[in-house]
């Protein structure tokens, strides 16, 4: 589908100027940060509010509070946005349900991320011996537990959709406009990857590599993508995939 025309408007206007290549990063980067930063200012919006109304939310109501903040009305809203201003409807990121071929993608896809992240883990701990920053999330599980449960089931309504409809279905289709797909792929997830560092915490070194680390899971749903062209299927990947690390975070933690 077309984009709607607009070239009289002042953004389009500038935009012809830039180079297609560097206005494809630039156009993914700032939705990246206005969906993260976008984010966080809704979340101190609405906390600043509760805060004068008296209200104190538990632990576990302000975690899924987030949740919905950012990756659910954020992340939602801010694709919605801008395929309503490219002119596009659901078609540019693919949004049905997945065939026998989808689904075999996701078997093959959760598999293949998985084995990855834990292989990486391994490498990085085990054998070289260097520390990666710790998620905030699972601070928060370790104070209440229960966090993780709801965690998994806000990793597929939410989490997983949210992200992936924003980081590949938009981000990473702009980016397929201008560049081959193996760039394409590589740009989108590195930046998929980054955008996690607000939510770790602990030294740089150890920020930079998990970072590294997330990179590879996220390069299985970019490639899923990619093969598919259907959104839904590393939707349902990143959210098997994040319920799986919740699940045995919580095991982990009630058990030790």
């Amino acid at each position: 589908m077309a984009p709607l025309d607009s070239s009289s408007g002042p953004i389009d206007a500038v935009a012809g100027r830039i180079p297609s290549p560097v206005l494809a990063v630039l156009t993914a980067l700032l939705l990246a940060v206005v969906g993260l930063g976008g984010g966080s200012l809704i979340g101190l919006a609405v906390a600043q509010a509760l805060g004068s109304a008296g209200i104190d939310l538990p632990l576990l109501a302000s975690t899924v509070l987030s949740t919905v903040l950012l990756q659910g009305i954020t992340f939602f809203g801010l694709s919605a946005l801008y395929l309503r201003y490219r002119g596009f409807d659901l078609e540019y990121v693919g949004v049905r349900t997945p065939d026998l071929e989808g689904w075999i993608y996701v078997g093959a896809g959760y598999v293949l991320a998985f084995v990855t992240a834990i292989t990486m883990i391994f490498v990085v701990v085990f054998l070289l011996g260097l520390t990666p920053a710790q998620n905030r999330a699972g601070e928060l599980g370790q104070q209440d537990p229960r966090i993780f449960l709801v965690l998994i089931v806000l990793a597929f309504v939410l989490i997983g959709p949210g992200e992936e409809l924003l980081f590949r279905g938009i981000i990473q289709s702009r980016l397929r406009e201008t560049f081959s797909a193996p760039v394409g792929i590589a740009v989108a997830t590195a930046i998929f990857a980054a955008a996690h560092a607000g939510s770790l915490s602990g030294p740089t070194s150890g920020v930079a590599l998990t970072i590294t680390l997330l990179f590879f899971p996220g390069l299985v749903f970019a490639i899923t993508y990619e093969m598919t062209d259907n959104v839904v299927v590393p939707a349902i990947i990143h959210g098997l995939y994040n319920a799986t690390l919740f699940a045995l975070a919580y095991v982990s933690t009630v058990a030790g």
